[in-house]
């Protein structure tokens, strides 16, 4: 590896390299160390709200629809943010909301604490990519990138909290990623 000058582009790279970690992280089932990031969860202990008898009726419907949130949200988290790609992050965005609002339905209140959190990060990110699609800078770049890591913390307590009941398929096929 080269020399590296921390410019925009080497900025944009490490926090791309952390979302990416982030959306293997939300993929692998594994457990977080219970920080709420910057997801703004006031207690980390609202994360399994009695799901006890609920976690069973969560788990035919609901696991098909967190399994298709999680991937809409790795599409979402892979692209790589710049001021030529707002129409790629909106349609993003709006897929993931789709793939929410059907989780939504399919689960009711499990998890609701979680479904909100995302709720309010990707309204935050819809914003940013609005202001990209407007005012394409580094500022704008920088704002998309911030909201991206807001979705990626949402993403992971949303993931986590379903993880018990709906375990991400990647976790029991052992893929090898290097």
């Amino acid at each position: 590896m080269s020399r590296v000058t921390l410019s925009r582009h080497a900025c944009r790279g490490i926090l791309l390299s952390g979302l990416v970690l982030l959306a293997a992280a939300c993929g692998s089932g594994g457990s977080v160390s219970g920080s709420p990031a910057s997801g703004g969860s006031p207690s980390p202990s609202a994360a399994a709200p009695s799901a006890s008898g609920s976690a069973t009726s969560a788990s035919a419907a609901s696991c098909s629809d967190v399994a298709a949130l999680r991937g809409s949200l790795q599409e979402l988290t892979s692209i790589r943010p710049s001021a030529s790609t707002a129409t790629e992050l909106r349609s993003a965005v709006q897929n993931v909301q789709t793939n929410l609002a059907t989780l939504v339905s399919a689960a009711g209140t499990l998890w609701s604490v979680q479904i909100q959190n995302l709720r309010s990060a990707l309204t935050k990110l819809q914003s940013a990519v609005s202001t990209l699609a407007t005012q394409r800078n580094a500022s704008s770049v920088s704002g998309v990138v911030t909201a991206l890591g807001g979705v990626s913390a949402a993403a992971r307590q949303l993931l986590d909290a379903a993880s018990p009941s709906c375990p991400s398929p990647s976790a029991s096929s052992g893929s090898s990623a290097s």
